[in-house]
């Protein structure tokens, strides 16, 4: 397993691999994970941006005007929103996606198999730490730390938003315990915010039945965003292409990360079928509306809130995994 120095269009990159995995990073735009990919069944788990080209974006502007690939971070929102907690940033805005996902990262560690990047919040005083390396040829390992470094307390939610590839025969795979999901966005199949629908076949607000662990070609226009329910712990998430049954499974302890929202878009905003598994420290995509539900973390001056994911391919029947620890 290694370390080297690479490139991704035209920036500088770095590139982590093993007999299995292959992992590519950008720290300019956002600490972007711009590749995870299989080097034994020869399949790429995260969209390239093949038909919307690269380009740079400013700070403020909406996610969807970027390159809409890869695996970006948000943080400290995912709608755009003014900031809700009482202090002096009261009301202050809050970019589409948060903002470090369009900012530029430093490379604060590099070891033979290890990257650590870290960014400063412009709209908040924290600091945010990404690092990545390989917990074995088949695991990538991710550690995250929050500080706020402010001097009064803070709220704010993070979110991973890793845009994978999505086709007719992916299967969208939940633990067991899970039976409903809660819907947060307005669509024409599952209607007001804060409905819950049978997992994982559903019946839409329509009355026609609608299977929510599949995943329609990007001609189908349509999209959802639905939650696992705040009350229910849940560990893991997994993606699954059938009939080879290769797959990509994310595990993460619900203590550090207590929800889980998952996004599924087949050619409404994106050119292409994605399914985001997101994982998230705040239940609701706009930290206003978290804070509003008690949902959100309130980080303490000098602070350190961390947590760790885990991202494990592989062929064959997926077995539910153990949850990760630092």
């Amino acid at each position: 397993m290694a370390l080297t120095q690479s490139s991704w269009r035209g920036m500088p990159a770095w590139t982590l691999e093993s007999d299995r995995l292959r992992v590519v990073t950008t720290p300019d735009p956002g600490a972007k994970i711009t590749s995870i990919f299989d080097k034994i069944t020869g399949y790429e788990w995260l969209v390239a941006p093949a038909d919307r080209p690269f380009q740079p974006v400013a700070y403020g502007a909406e996610f969807i005007v970027q390159d809409m690939s890869g695996w970006d971070e948000m943080l400290p929102t995912i709608k755009p929103c003014r900031y809700p907690a009482p202090g002096p940033y009261l009301g202050a805005p809050l970019p589409d996606h948060g903002e470090v996902w369009a900012l530029a990262w430093d490379v604060e560690a590099e070891e033979d198999s290890a990257l650590t990047l870290a960014v400063e919040g412009r709209a908040l005083p924290y600091r945010f730490t990404r690092s990545l390396s390989l917990a074995d040829p088949a695991t990538l390992r991710l550690g995250y730390t929050l500080t706020n470094t402010g001097d009064g307390p803070i709220t704010a939610l993070w979110a991973a938003h890793p845009q994978f590839t999505a086709t007719p025969h992916t299967r969208i795979r939940l633990p067991e315990h899970v039976t409903e999901l809660v819907n947060v966005r307005l669509t024409h199949d599952f209607g007001a915010i804060g409905l819950r629908y049978r997992w994982p076949q559903a019946t839409t607000q329509h009355g026609a039945p609608f299977a929510l662990d599949r995943v329609a070609p990007p001609g189908a226009r349509n999209c959802r965003k639905l939650y696992t329910p705040p009350e229910i712990p849940v560990g893991w998430a997994a993606l699954v292409e059938e009939p080879g049954d290769h797959w990509l499974c994310m595990a993460w302890s619900p203590d550090e990360v207590p929800y889980l929202g998952i996004w599924v878009d087949e050619g409404a905003v994106n050119n292409v079928a994605t399914a985001a598994l997101e994982i998230t420290t705040g239940f609701h995509d706009s930290l206003e509306t978290a804070w509003g539900k008690g949902r959100s973390p309130l980080l303490e001056p000098g602070a350190i809130q961390a947590w760790t994911v885990t991202v494990q391919v592989g062929s064959g029947p997926l077995a539910a995994p153990a949850q990760p620890s630092i």
